[in-house]
Parts: C-alpha cells; sequence; structure tokens
C-alpha cells in the first residue's frame, strides 16, 4: 500500500513559500534573475523528498546565476545578508557552495564561514575537509578565535568524524588528531552551544578511541586555571564521555570520579504494571542500599531491552541520575518512561525488559510486556 505523504513533513518547508522569498530576495540583489522561472520548479519539488528538493533548487540556481560561480556565489552573499532568508532557507546555498566550490576553496571557505552564521555549514564543509583536510582544517582553526560563537560551533561541528547526518569522514575516524588543535582551542569556550559541539565531537571520538579521548581530557584538566574554567571542562568531561560511561569503561568512570566496583545491593525493580501499551509511561522504582562504609558517588541508568522483529531482545540505555550515596545509606529512587512512536524504532509487542545500570555494571533486570 502507498504510504499517505504528510502535509506537515518538514519536506513542505522546501517548496512554493521558500522559492517566491529566495526568487524575492535574490532578485533585489541581481534584478536580472528570472524569479519567475525560478519559482516555475515548485511543480518539481512536488514528486521529491527533503535532500532531492534542495539538490533541485540548488541547480536551478545554478542554471539562473552567472555561470562564474565567483560571481553567483557574490549574488547568494548578498541575497543571504539582507537577513530575511535564514535557518533552513540557506541550505540550497551552502550545498551550492560544496558542489561547485570545492576549486576555489578560499572563497568558498570564507563564503561558508558567513553562512554558518545564518543557518550551519557543517555538512557543507565536509568535502573540503576530505578532499583539502589541511587547508580547511588550518580555516577551521581560524574560526575558533573569532568572536562569533557560531563560527567557533563551525569549527568542532564541521569536523566531527562522525557527524549525524552528514558525511562520514573516514580519515579522521581513522586518526582523530588532526582535529584536536580545534578542540583544545575550544576547551574552555564560555558557549554552552560551542562546548555542546566540542562534547559531541569527542563522543564521536570515543566510539574508535575511547584511551584517546580520556587521556586528552586528563591533560587539559591540568591546564584549566580558573574556577569557571575547571567548571566548563568538567561539563564537557561529563557529556564527552557519555557513551563509554553507559558502557562501564573504567577510565571513564575513574574521570569522573566513579568507582566502576560501587558497593551496593539492589532490592528489587517494582512495577506498577507488567503490560502496557504505546501510549502508557512505564513506572518503576528501586531501593539501592550502600555496602561500603565511605560515600560513593553513583551514575544510575537504566536500559530499556526492545523486542525485535525476530523475538530478540536489544538494549538501549537511558540515563537516569548522578549522585552522591552516603556509607550505609539506603536510597529509594523513581522513574518514569513514555513508550511513544519514534522515527528511530518500530515497536513490536510481546516480551521485554528492563535492566538497573550501576556505575556501568548491569545489577538487576526485569521482564514487562508491551501488549499488541
Amino acid at each position: 500500500m502507498e504510504q499517505k505523504d504528510k502535509p506537515s513533513a518538514f519536506k513542505h518547508s522546501v517548496g512554493p513559500a521558500l522559492l517566491e522569498r529566495m526568487g524575492r530576495e535574490i532578485e533585489a540583489v541581481h534584478p536580472a534573475f528570472d524569479r519567475r522561472a525560478f519559482e516555475g520548479i515548485a511543480g518539481d519539488l512536488a514528486r521529491l523528498e527533503l535532500k532531492p528538493r534542495i539538490a533541485r533548487v540548488r541547480d536551478e540556481l545554478a542554471r539562473r546565476l552567472p555561470a562564474s560561480y565567483a560571481d553567483a556565489l557574490a549574488i547568494l552573499l548578498a541575497a543571504a545578508r539582507r537577513g530575511n532568508l535564514r535557518g533552513f532557507d540557506i541550505w540550497p546555498f551552502t550545498d551550492f557552495v560544496q558542489t561547485f566550490g570545492l576549486d576555489e576553496r578560499k572563497r568558498s571557505l570564507d563564503a561558508l564561514t558567513v553562512l554558518t552564521r545564518l543557518f550551519t555549514a557543517e555538512f557543507a564543509v565536509r568535502p573540503f575537509l576530505r578532499l583539502h583536510p589541511e587547508e580547511t582544517l588550518a580555516h577551521l582553526l581560524r574560526c575558533t578565535a573569532s568572536d562569533n560563537e557560531h563560527d567557533r560551533r563551525w569549527a568542532s561541528e564541521g569536523s566531527r568524524p562522525r557527524l549525524p547526518w552528514g558525511e562520514r569522514l573516514q580519515q579522521l575516524v581513522a586518526d582523530p588528531t588532526p582535529t584536536l588543535p580545534i578542540l583544545r582551542a575550544l576547551a574552555f569556550d564560555a558557549s554552552l552551544y560551542v562546548r555542546k559541539s566540542v562534547a559531541n565531537h569527542l563522543n564521536d571520538i570515543t566510539k574508535d578511541h575511547p584511551g584517546y579521548v580520556v587521556e586528552t581530557l586528563l591533560a587539559w584538566r591540568g591546564e584549566a586555571k580558573t574556577a569557571d574554567e575547571k567548571a566548563r571542562l568538567e561539563w564537557i568531561t561529563r557529556h564527552a564521555l557519555r557513551t563509554l560511561i553507559k558502557a562501564g569503561h573504567p577510565q571513564a568512570l575513574e574521570a569522573i570520579g566513579v568507582d566502576a566496583g560501587a558497593a551496593l545491593r539492589v532490592h528489587g525493580i517494582r512495577f506498577e504494571e507488567t503490560t502496557y501499551a504505546m501510549g502508557d509511561t512505564l513506572a518503576f522504582a528501586i531501593d539501592l542500599e550502600s555496602l561500603s562504609a565511605r560515600g560513593q558517588r553513583i551514575v544510575l541508568d537504566y536500559a530499556i531491552h526492545y523486542r525485535k522483529a525476530n523475538g530478540t531482545l536489544s538494549p538501549k540505555v537511558f540515563k537516569w541520575k548522578t549522585f552522591e550515596l552516603p556509607p550505609g545509606a539506603r536510597m529509594r529512587l523513581e522513574k518514569r518512561h513514555a513508550l511513544r512512536e519514534v522515527t528511530t524504532r518500530v515497536h513490536h509487542p510481546g516480551a521485554h525488559a528492563l535492566s538497573i545500570q550501576v556505575n556501568g555494571r548491569t545489577l538487576e533486570t526485569l521482564r514487562w510486556t508491551l501488549a499488541s
């Protein structure tokens, strides 16, 4: 059965309204632009998904603008600088640069620096990094000294080895050291927007080089000069190591002051119900009892073991709480987890499981059922 197109689908944001808005802005700076002909591709877009729509707009821009890349780019930048195109409106412009500007690298990278402040050039810079890594990394390193947080964030986000939705940079997956100067320059950045990118960049690297990331963070710790710098780096450390912490990586746990071998006992998981339906909330509680004569730092996570189509279970770990457990204390903790549809997972009815993880170790597992 053919799936019905949803009017609310994001791809529809690249449609007649955007063509009209974009055409008007380009015509204002380049009167020779045939705005009506440009808007005429609306019928082509209706048959396409999101990325092909971006490509169709990009190609029509190339067709309607001067043949000279430099001249066409100058027009697009002038239209963007008018301030009426922002956010995803700019995506066809950045795609234009990455498609047609690879041979004019300085001009293109300077243009992406302008456009990243209006949208993001994190995807468009990937081909430059793949084909011309030294020149592109040098440009991004200069961006780390910018007063504009969008420039600084772009330097980290654009060079992530495993950027979601972006082209994977296999050379940086294999050897992450070329981006170290960029990350070091941003390790104590005052902007949380920038620090989130640094942490995500490092988390990417932990998938292939966990020890490298832990050692890097520990080395930076010795360079923090003020209380603010220490706090900023501590935030980056927790978020950069989150995947390793969920996996119980001993060095990562040690880096955040957690003992992988916490001495405690879990007194059962208690469900409000044992059978749930989509739309319900999975509600559960546990009691933790310290078996230690000293205080312990606890990283508490839980994993939902989702049923796959073949009947096997696949765990997905979720953060719960990080806290100090006093010596000999007993603590009750409660949690609610909404069961809702997500685009990244198909929910299959039948047996599921819930497990409790403390400092990376699974201590208790209980079965529950998802009703059909």
